[in-house]
């Protein structure tokens, strides 16, 4: 016979009082079925744990020696307890965020660290993923939630936009429209752009392909956003940048003009519609509380 949980609580009860009407009361159980489940203990662990008569109660040697043993089984198991409460609940657990290559840089750290105060005994895993997937690692099953960029292929996510931002063209910092305020795409349009092989819906998103007559002018081959700004800076492709990373800081040898008459960029929130536990939850719900104006940074 195995110790169980009623017969510790039972023990300890006892033990504290020193008294079997007062335990009983103080378990909220009728006396018969706190003496039955002490006698349920005794036979289980061996000994007699009590000495008792008409008049008083008390532990035995034995009692005495085993009382902080059942103590701290009690204390793991409520422990235990409380931590499956906390996972069921999302207070507590692992959470995987993918961000994509685009995410914009100063909402990252602000949700992050949102994050971390509301939910301090939830692990934090970042992944940082490049143009290659724009998913943020959603798609095989990398992440559990990703700061992205939709458009792309999406098949079974979900979407929560939080903010939309202006997107601006990448040029050397002597390229005739550098100095620009603005731009219209007719102005880029025939120019190489960087040759990313990623999902065709994205790619024809930061390209603008409905915008072309032609098919785009690639050139040199890139996946990150540094490859872009190289490629710019040298004068060997251009392409798109969302508003908060072309106001970040300062680049040196760039410059960063906004085409105004392109459609915005969203920046959203993503999950996998059929896997959304309470950290996933929990996360949407807070980027959607803290809002656009606390979250991002050089909104266009």
């Amino acid at each position: 016979m195995s110790v169980d949980i009623r017969q510790l609580r039972a023990f300890l009860a006892v033990a504290d009082e020193l008294n079997f009407t007062r335990a009983a009361r103080r378990l909220n159980v009728v006396q018969q079925s706190l003496s039955a489940a002490i006698v349920q203990l005794e036979t289980a662990v061996g000994v007699r744990l009590f000495d008792r008569s008409t008049r008083a109660v008390a532990l035995t040697a034995a009692g005495e020696a085993w009382l902080p043993h059942a103590r701290a089984a009690l204390a793991a198991v409520d422990r235990a307890d409380a931590a499956a409460r906390d996972l069921a609940a999302g207070r507590a657990g692992r959470l995987r965020v993918g961000l994509a290559a685009t995410a914009a840089l100063d909402l990252t750290p602000r949700l992050l660290r949102a994050y971390a105060e509301r939910r301090p005994l939830v692990e934090l895993v970042t992944e940082y993923h490049d143009f290659e997937d724009p998913s943020g690692g959603l798609l095989d099953g990398r992440t559990d939630v990703a700061i992205v960029r939709p458009p792309f292929t999406s098949d079974g996510l979900e979407f929560a936009v939080i903010a939309q931002e202006a997107r601006y063209a990448v040029l050397a910092a002597d390229d005739p429209l550098a100095g620009r305020a603005e731009i219209v795409f007719a102005d880029i349009v025939d120019r190489a752009w960087l040759d990313i092989r990623s999902d065709p819906v994205w790619c024809d998103f930061w390209r603008v392909s409905e915008r072309r007559a032609e098919p785009v002018r690639l050139g040199p081959l890139g996946r990150t956003l540094d490859d872009l700004l190289e490629a710019a800076r040298a004068g060997r492709a251009t392409g798109l940048v969302p508003a908060s990373i072309a106001q970040a800081q300062r680049w040196p040898g760039l410059a960063f003009v906004p085409v105004r008459d392109i459609p915005p960029s969203s920046v959203a929130i993503s999950w996998r519609r059929h896997h959304q536990p309470p950290t996933v939850r929990d996360f949407v719900t807070l980027a959607s509380e803290l809002g656009p104006e606390r979250l991002v940074h050089g909104k266009g």
